[in-house]
């Protein structure tokens, strides 16, 4: 059974957004336990009565929100406060993997690394306008691996956007304790009742885990689509998809399109140079 510990206060409305798979159904539970039953959550997705909207019409009610910004539409509203969440890239595609099982996809070694090519380009849409951007180094931004790391530490920046100066250290120990966890892996999420804040999964345990093929993720620059561009414009095809990922870990489309210019496929082609 989860511990509620007794409401305290009545804090401030904080909009969450959150990268998929960064802990913040974590957080929120953390928060919940902190503050009392009385802390309002809504989980936006599905969730009943929620006025889907961003941020939350019921602000006062609702005290705190949840929202991926999925279509890159979410407004970044000046005065709201906002609790971001990001995570290291090749980990997070890992765990949303498991879940895009449970749509249909195939589960092997070349859609997972279809499925990371693919989702390298919301991860670094994502970056730029929530974590890197001056937007959002006005709020306060919590890394995965930092509220694993040190859960006391992340929950203390954390209730500091909710207007806690100064958090009670006792009830954050008791919360880290006792907070329900959970486990994602082979398509299913499975609950840890009272687990606490535990360590992350290894990645090199996922059962499509390949040396090479991971040593690309944790390099990748370039979004598919900034590779598929420039081989349509000089060879009128995408790149192979064997290659794509080791394609997305080069600098620049320029020297994508420098590779393409002296492959021997255009030299044969007889193409002359286009203009970029």
């Amino acid at each position: 059974m989860t511990l509620i510990l007794p409401f305290i206060d009545r804090p401030a409305y904080v909009m969450g957004v959150s990268w998929p798979r960064s802990g913040h159904h974590l957080l929120a539970r953390l928060l919940r336990l902190y503050f009392g039953e009385d802390f309002t959550y809504c989980a936006f997705y599905g969730q009943a009565e929620c006025c889907g909207t961003a941020p939350c019409a019921r602000a006062g009610r609702v005290r705190y929100s949840k929202n991926h910004d999925f279509d890159g539409r979410l407004p970044q509203v000046k005065g709201q406060r906002v609790l971001i969440q990001t995570r290291a890239f090749t980990p997070s595609v890992v765990s949303n993997f498991e879940l895009f099982l449970r749509e249909g996809g195939a589960d092997d070694a070349a859609s997972f690394a279809r499925f990371a090519s693919a989702q390298f380009t919301a991860w670094r849409g994502f970056q730029a306008k929530w974590v890197t951007s001056r937007y959002g180094q006005g709020q306060t931004v919590i890394a995965y691996e930092e509220l694993i790391a040190d859960p006391a530490a992340a929950l203390a920046r954390a209730l500091g956007t909710f207007g806690e100066a100064q958090p009670d250290a006792g009830r954050m120990r008791a919360a880290i304790a006792r907070v329900d966890g959970e486990e994602v892996a082979e398509r299913r999420i499975r609950p840890r009742p009272g687990a606490g804040v535990h360590s992350p999964r290894d990645v090199t345990q996922f059962r499509h885990y390949d040396a090479g093929t991971f040593a690309h993720l944790d390099k990748l620059r370039l979004t598919r689509q900034e590779v598929n561009a420039v081989f349509r414009r000089h060879l009128g095809r995408d790149a192979a998809e064997a290659n794509m990922l080791a394609l997305q870990t080069m600098r620049s489309p320029g020297a994508v399109e420098h590779m393409v210019l002296g492959s021997t496929e255009y030299t044969v082609r007889g193409h002359s140079l286009q203009a970029v």
